[in-house]
This record gives structure tokens, C-alpha cells and sequence, in this order.
């Protein structure tokens, strides 16, 4: 008797064909297994770039901690939120205890907001352009991603968020908008004028603010958040970027909603997270010994930044292939557009293959498959970008 075949979720549909084998990653893989040294110009992962936590300091933090008690708080323990707490306040962020919910990542925190307002089929208002992993966080959870449009600025090479523009693009179905602030790759930030603009529009279509990159602003205006918005409003951040400390796997959600939905949102968020208990307790524990490292481990950071920055530039700026440099202001990417009638994959391609310089194509991140953008991690090591820069100005010769 022929049993029915085995069956999946049509969440994997949303997604399109996940088992297809990446071609650009795939060669790059292979020229390395043939002994081929790849200048990888994509690396954002700090503990792979000599941006590392100090590891002694950990050892130090976690040999003082009594970890033979476990607290299962569902919001997370009070004392690890009061940390969190305290250094918005530093950066003049008013929050209590009881607006903060933690998860094991900033994605977790996204699927929890996802749950949170709304059913199969909903929308989502997501920037374009993006970051990728925002695609497969909407595709799992039964959700349609609805992109609305950066605003580009081709003379200063930056892109902006504009409340018009995202307000236009709100349907029946929309249930809730991304913000990412700085944004990855184009460092767009949530500025004082775009909350005056959005909060007049008077839209109540709730707002989830990932603002992972903040503290990584390097020029033009600051990264805002509105102190008392009339929307509802969750802040998402984490300790990946924030304390370059991706493996230890914290983040939160700060709720920053009016007081009419604030208790309610806080309630759902509590019985989700009490559904999963998933945040580590040695890691809450440690929070208050980790965060004081904050400053020492972004100033390194923004070090590393600023000189790639002036790298990208001078290798970069006077050269007749590379048609605009992008004016980013803050993030961890810099983006440049080429002169070529070409798309970007391809080159990325042709450009791995002859100079063994690994960029990623801009349509990875939604850029227009009509223009040919290439990206580029800045907190790269400093002589692995020198040498891939050059050896990819010699590719265009």
C-alpha cells in the first residue's frame, strides 16, 4: 500500500526555492578548497576580525557568578533589565523595568512581535532597500513582506526614510512597520524630523525600531527615538552589535507604546515569552558585569570604521568604473555603484573567480537589479580590505 508523501509547512513556499545552491558562494567555496586565498571584503562578524570581547574579562565575569539557582522569569530577571534600563537612561532613553521583555536573540524578539499582532497572510512593511534576513523571519511565520522605498538622494550619494512615502505603501492588511535605525546597509536613521512628520500622519499601524547599530553613527543626524510616541512602539536591540558579542545570544524588546496599549502589549509579550523561558540565565547574570564594556568595545569599533571609511575612499573615489560612492552615515557598510553595464552578480562573480576579491551584489539586499551596487563590510581588517581594494582596481584595468 503506497503511504502519502511526507508533507511540509507552505511557510518554506513563502521563501522560494531555500535548497538551491547559492552560485557566488559556491564558487567561492570551491576556489578555497583548491588552495585559493579569498580576500573576503563581506565579513561583518567581530569575534572573526579581531573585534573579539575580551576573553579574559568573560572568564573573570562568569568564575564570580552563582549560577546553582535558575529564576524562571518570563520577562526576564530584574536584575539584568534594570542594566538594560540604566543604559538607555546614559543615552537619554527614559524606560522602567517592567517595558522590557528579553529573548535569546533580535530575531526571536521579531517573532515574538510577529505573534504578537498578527495571523497568516498579514503584512509587513519592510525598507528597501534591506537586509535579507527579514524575508525568511515574515516567510516562517506565514506572513507576506511588503517593501517600501528608501528615499535616495543621487547627488550626496544617501539614503533617507520618508513617513510619506512609507504611509502610501499601508494597505488593509498591513499589520505592522519595520524600521531599522541605523539601517543595514544603507545607514538610514529614524531622525527628530521623520518622527515629527510620522506622528503627525496620526497612523497607529504598530512600529517595530531595530536599532542593533546604534552607537555606530559616524556623521549627519543622530538616531532618534521619539520620547513619548502616540503609536504603538517596540524597540529591538542586543548584545551582538552592541557588545560585539553575537554568540552569547541576548536581546530584548523595549516597549515604548502610549499607556492606552502599553499594559496590554507588555501581558501578550509576558505569556509568548513564558511559552518559550529561551533566554540563557548564565547570560542575564553576566549583564550587569558585561555592559560596563560597552564604550571600550564601541570605540574600537567605530576606530576600525572610520579608518575603512577613509580606505574606501581613497581607493575608491577618483576611479571612472565606479559611477557614486553612497553617503553612509553610521552601520557597519559602505556601498558603492558601478559604471558598468553589468549586473552586479555576475560581476561579484567574475571579479571572485579573476581577482579573488569577494564583494556582495546589492541586489542581495534589494538594490535595483538595473543598477550595479557593490557592498562592503567596514569593520573588515584593515590590510585584508587595502589588499582586496587593490587587487579589485587592478580587475578593472
Amino acid at each position: 500500500m503506497n503511504q502519502n508523501p511526507l508533507t511540509f509547512s507552505n511557510r518554506f513556499s513563502l521563501l522560494g526555492d531555500i535548497n538551491s545552491e547559492n552560485k557566488i558562494h559556491q564558487t567561492k567555496e570551491n576556489l578555497e578548497l583548491l588552495g585559493n586565498v579569498i580576500l573576503d571584503l563581506t565579513n561583518s562578524n567581530p569575534t572573526k576580525l579581531g573585534l573579539e570581547f575580551p576573553a579574559n574579562a568573560i572568564s573573570h565575569i562568569f568564575s564570580s557568578l552563582d549560577l546553582s539557582q535558575y529564576e524562571p522569569v518570563p520577562e526576564g530577571l530584574e536584575s539584568t533589565r534594570q542594566s538594560i534600563v540604566s543604559d538607555y537612561e546614559k543615552r537619554g532613553v527614559s524606560a522602567q523595568t517592567s517595558d522590557l521583555t528579553l529573548t535569546s536573540s533580535t530575531s526571536e524578539a521579531y517573532s515574538y512581535i510577529f505573534k504578537l499582532f498578527t495571523n497568516p497572510g498579514d503584512e509587513i512593511l519592510t525598507p528597501n532597500p534591506g537586509y535579507p534576513l527579514f524575508s525568511f523571519l515574515i516567510g516562517l511565520e506565514n506572513l507576506k513582506e511588503v517593501h517600501y522605498p528608501l528615499k535616495e538622494n543621487t547627488e550626496t550619494g544617501k539614503w533617507t526614510y520618508s513617513a510619506e512615502t512609507i504611509a502610501n505603501c499601508i494597505s488593509t492588511k498591513t499589520k505592522l512597520i519595520l524600521l531599522v535605525s541605523p539601517a543595514n546597509p544603507t545607514g538610514s536613521r529614524t531622525t527628530a524630523k521623520f518622527w515629527k512628520e510620522w506622528e503627525e500622519l496620526g497612523i497607529q499601524i504598530p512600529i517595530l525600531l531595530d536599532e542593533v547599530f546604534v552607537g555606530y553613527e559616524f556623521s549627519g543626524e543622530p538616531h532618534t527615538i521619539p520620547s513619548s510616541p502616540n503609536f504603538p512602539l517596540l524597540i529591538c536591540n542586543g548584545f551582538s552589535k552592541l557588545l560585539a558579542l553575537p554568540g552569547f545570544k541576548l536581546g530584548w524588546i523595549l516597549n515604548k507604546s502610549p499607556k492606552i496599549y502599553h499594559s496590554e502589549i507588555q501581558k501578550n509579550l509576558g505569556f509568548i515569552a513564558d511559552t518559550y523561558l529561551s533566554v540563557n540565565s548564565l547570560v542575564q547574570l553576566a549583564t550587569p558585569e558585561l555592559l560596563p564594556w560597552k564604550s571600550m568595545i564601541q570605540n574600537r569599533i567605530r576606530t576600525r570604521i572610520m579608518r575603512n571609511l577613509s580606505i574606501c575612499h581613497l581607493y575608491l573615489k577618483e576611479n571612472p568604473k565606479i559611477k557614486n560612492i553612497s553617503g553612509v552615515e553610521a552601520g557597519w557598510y559602505f556601498i558603492f555603484e558601478m559604471n558598468l553595464d553589468t549586473k552586479d552578480e555576475d560581476l561579484v562573480l567574475d571579479i571572485l573567480t579573476k581577482a579573488k576579491v569577494f564583494f556582495h551584489p546589492g541586489s542581495w539586499y534589494e538594490f535595483s537589479h538595473n543598477r550595479c551596487f557593490l557592498v562592503i563590510s567596514l569593520i573588515s581588517e584593515e590590510e585584508t580590505l587595502r589588499q582586496g581594494l587593490e587587487a579589485f582596481l587592478s580587475y578593472l584595468k
